[in-house]
């Protein structure tokens, strides 16, 4: 049962709102009603509620004076702040020192219960993430144990940041595949691997999606929620679809954020790309002195934004260019391979016929017929 105080320094508020709704039914408890915030600052110590209902303006102790006394100390509680219409600023105040919500007086019972149930729902997760980790600390010392009675040597957190970084979404099946192939059948059929390995690489994933910037990104609550992890690692399969979908939900974001950070550099390269796809000495690093980036920079962030490389982007385009000369003209196949960029026909061939899995003869022929 959540834990309420109420403070205010009129009576008949605090006893009215006390008594207004029937707490006990909606699993919370009323323990305390104080008339000013000296008052409601010496039972939060000695009590720790859930959560405080707070007038702005008591005497002794105002209500923002309390919440910034409390945000003191290390009790983790949730704060409402009940205000006037007059008191606007005091309220603004209040939600720039942390609140979880503020209501305006006069108060009804349907909104003053809509909150109290909003903010209870927030503490009964935070619970719920708390009463997690503290099974996952006090696991470790079994883990360390198994991982000394294995080959296994914990969470590669690198290579996971590093896929972050530069994977592409087709690749997080096959990478969590081939992850899992490294760690060998025999570690990861345990239960208690398969908990370690999804909480670590739960954890790279949020310091990830906090490195792209807070505001930047919408994040679906399903890849910052915690509480899933008990139920999908339940077997191999579902852990190893979780963390598909995690990665996918961290490239897709990263991406989002990648194509309103850089996308007119990319746009650029592309267009130059464009214009000189036929030129035979066109390089990376040519491209990423016409744009003023480094090449390192440029090959990273054109990765994160277009899901390919600059050689295969590049080898894409000279190769529709190619298909389109070879339906619309009678040129050589030299001949094409030279206006795409190719001064190699031997090299033009055998690249046409990996990206089409033909020759450039072959699928000549087949569009005449």
């Amino acid at each position: 049962m959540l834990k309420l105080l109420i403070a205010d320094d009129e009576r008949i508020i605090r006893e009215t709102i006390s008594k207004i709704i029937d707490w006990k039914k909606y699993d919370i408890e009323v323990i305390g009603l104080c008339k000013n915030g000296i008052e409601a600052y010496d039972m939060i110590l000695d009590e720790s509620p859930d959560s405080v209902l707070t007038d702005i303006r008591m005497p002794g102790m105002s209500g923002l004076d309390l919440i910034r006394e409390v945000h003191q100390t290390d009790i983790p509680i949730q704060f409402i702040i009940l205000s006037g219409y007059g008191e606007f600023e005091y309220a603004k105040e209040a939600i720039k020192i942390g609140i979880s919500d503020y209501l305006l007086t006069p108060v009804t019972s349907v909104s003053l219960l809509d909150t109290l149930k909003h903010v209870a729902d927030e503490i009964r997760e935070e619970q719920e993430k708390s009463r997690l980790l503290e099974r996952y600390f006090a696991s470790y010392e079994k883990y360390t144990e198994f991982l000394d009675n294995t080959n296994y040597t914990g969470v590669d957190r690198k290579l996971i940041l590093d896929f972050l970084k530069l994977g592409a979404m087709e690749e997080c099946d096959p990478f969590v595949e081939e992850y899992f192939a490294a760690i060998g059948e025999n570690n990861y059929q345990s239960l208690l691997l398969r908990q370690y390995l999804t909480m670590d690489i739960f954890y790279c994933i949020q310091e990830f999606l906090k490195g792209l910037g807070e505001g930047n990104v919408t994040i679906s609550p399903e890849v910052t929620d915690i509480k899933r992890i008990p139920k999908v690692i339940v077997s191999v399969d579902t852990t190893k679809m979780y963390l598909k979908e995690q990665f996918q939900a961290a490239i897709e974001a990263r991406n989002s954020v990648s194509n309103d950070r850089y996308g007119s550099v990319i746009q650029s390269a592309k267009e130059y790309i464009e214009k000189n796809f036929s030129n035979g000495e066109l390089s990376l690093n040519r491209i990423a002195a016409h744009i003023g980036v480094s090449p390192s920079y440029f090959s990273s962030i054109f990765k994160q934004v277009t899901g390919t490389t600059f050689v295969e982007y590049l080898t894409k385009v000279r190769i529709d260019k190619a298909c389109e000369l070879l339906r619309c003209t009678n040129s050589r196949t030299a001949e094409i391979g030279e206006q795409v960029g190719y001064s190699d026909p031997h090299y033009f061939s055998a690249t046409f016929k990996k990206v089409m899995g033909q020759s450039p003869k072959d699928y000549r022929a087949g569009q005449k017929g």
